[in-house]
């Protein structure tokens, strides 16, 4: 048998990918059965390649999780860089295609996204890019283990450099499994990648058959509805997996909904027949502004309602963008924050407040305690909810205040998980911050720091556009009275052609509009602006 880097037995080929086999060793010190994945096996790697994947198996050999299939070891022999993993002795779970039952399903979802939760919890996140049966691996305990976790597309481009025959296997198998958005024109990595691709995986797994077939999303985004799960499956599965194969990534659960979702339908399984009342996806909505906001400024009225698909109207939170390992730049959707982020601040509060009452209660006398006792008002939960957004929100604009790429895209992750909470603030400094607002340096500045693709103009791409017109109009939307500088900013698209088609009587409404709250508002200096606009737009 040959002998890899003088110490791996190699006994069985167990697969062959693009860019890596995987094989089945002994070692020859210890004697122990250990799996060797190679990669560029026959063609080895250059110098950028060796310091790429470095640094990002020293990432992947310190995620430590249950659920996910963590290196042993990681070195270089020659120009072939190598993993040493534990051995699997059951493989992946490609054997299961079409014969995996309801009970195992939900058992695969709980695992794959405690996985998926930890590695998108990671500093910087970790997307895995590539979940499909041959990544998920079952061990001698039952446990499903995520492999191929870590590896970014930059490493991967630089591994399949040998030829177009190697490329074209890079995107066999993995295509099928592949959210909508990966189809767009950015195709850049986001968390709710990874929870699309899971979705695809379960369906695959319960029924024998892709949701969208070999062209995955793409199919989707040309117009497929998605397919409801057939077989004798529960009302919750099925919804669970339509959850997870919407169109829009932020119609998706994040990692921890999905996992909380699993392990209660595993504890409590007569939960599963009960269908949910609140669509998870969200809802097309029309925006609606007050009759007295709907006055013509020199051109006829015309309906200002629009329909849209509003990104906080689901209970999910936003599955905003993540940083892949090693690649850049981030995409459209925003950083999915710490998970335990608003946690943390509630018991803080909870902590600080009960050591103050604790404190006061026991430097009193016994009468002074007993009055004190009755004369305190309980602490609402509510209280405490808006206390904790309130000091979310002040740590986000702070962060927002640096010019720092981490700094920024933190933020946005936590502010997003705000707005999806449905705070005001959050959802306006969240249209605030991908909006095409002219001359507005600051908001370019998020824009430039978040990687983003903005034009010599100031002018976003237009999928950005889109997700600032989502965020502009939920903005108004929630707002007790209209954001007049949504409104404004919102004005913009409708005067310059930018993703919607050109409609100055609907930009004039829209300035009509927030010129009369801005006055409400007292803010006179922002009226000033407005006004100077509808000038313009009069002189026409």
């Amino acid at each position: 048998m040959a002998i890899f880097d003088e110490r791996y037995e190699q006994e069985e080929l167990l697969g062959r990918g693009a860019f890596s086999e995987v094989w089945k060793v002994k070692d020859i010190q210890t004697g122990v059965t250990l799996a060797l994945k190679i990669y560029n096996p026959t063609t080895g790697i250059d110098e950028d390649g060796k310091d790429m994947l470095t640094h990002e198996f020293a990432l992947m050999v310190n995620a430590n999780h249950k659920n996910l299939l963590r290196p042993l070891f990681f070195a270089i022999s020659g120009d072939r860089p190598y993993l040493i993993l534990p051995f699997c002795e059951q493989g992946n779970i490609g054997k299961m295609v079409g014969k995996m039952d309801e009970e195992e399903a939900w058992k695969l979802l709980r695992d794959c996204a405690s996985a998926l939760s930890y590695l998108h919890g990671m500093n910087p996140p970790v997307l895995h890019q590539d979940i499909k049966p041959a990544n998920i691996l079952l061990n001698d305990n039952g446990d499903y283990m995520l492999t191929d976790f870590g590896v970014s597309t930059q490493v991967k481009q630089s591994l399949s450099r040998v030829s177009h025959q190697d490329m074209a296997l890079l995107s066999a198998g993995t295509i099928s499994y592949m959210a909508p958005e990966r189809f767009s024109r950015n195709n850049l990595p986001v968390m709710a990648n990874d929870i699309y691709s899971l979705g695809s995986t379960v369906y695959e797994l319960t029924t024998g058959s892709l949701p969208f077939g070999v062209d995955g999303g793409l199919l989707q985004r040309k117009g497929a509805e998605i397919p409801e799960l057939p077989g004798n499956f529960s009302p919750l599965l099925k919804k669970t997996l339509d959850n997870c194969l919407q169109e829009e990534p932020w119609q998706r659960p994040t990692a921890e909904q999905l996992e909380e979702t699993a392990t209660r339908a595993i504890r409590h399984p007569e939960l599963r027949n009960a269908v949910p009342n609140t669509e998870p996806a969200a809802k097309a909505t029309t925006m609606q502004l007050p009759e007295e906001y709907l006055q013509p400024a020199g051109r006829p009225a015309s309906s200002i309602g629009e329909t849209v698909a509003s990104p906080a109207e689901s209970p999910a939170d936003s599955p905003v963008k993540g940083t892949v390992v090693g690649s850049y730049p981030p995409g459209v959707y925003p950083t999915e924050p710490k998970k335990s982020s608003k946690t943390l601040y509630i018991i803080i509060a909870v902590v600080v407040i009960a050591a103050l009452a604790a404190g006061g209660y026991f430097l009193l006398g016994n009468d002074q305690r007993s009055a004190a006792v009755e004369e305190t008002p309980a602490i609402s939960a509510d209280s405490l909810k808006r206390l904790a957004e309130a000091q979310e929100f002040e740590a986000c604009m702070a962060m927002f205040n640096q010019d720092s790429p981490d700094s920024i895209q933190n933020a946005i992750g936590r502010m997003a998980a705000l707005a999806q909470e449905g705070n005001k603030d959050a959802i306006h400094e969240m249209a605030y911050t991908y909006a095409w607002i002219p001359n507005d340096t600051e908001s370019d500045r998020r824009k430039r720091l978040l990687g983003l693709e903005i034009n010599s103009n100031g002018i976003p791409s237009t999928e950005i556009n889109q997700v600032a017109i989502q965020w502009l109009e939920k903005s108004i939307a929630v707002s007790d009275s209209a954001d007049y500088k949504s409104l404004y900013w919102l004005a913009f698209y409708y005067l310059n052609s930018i993703v919607v088609n050109q409609n100055f009587d609907k930009a004039s409404q829209l300035l009509q509009a927030a010129s009369r709250q801005a006055e409400q508002s007292q803010d006179f200096v922002f009226k000033e602006k407005i006004d100077e606009t509808i000038k313009q737009i009069n002189s026409l």
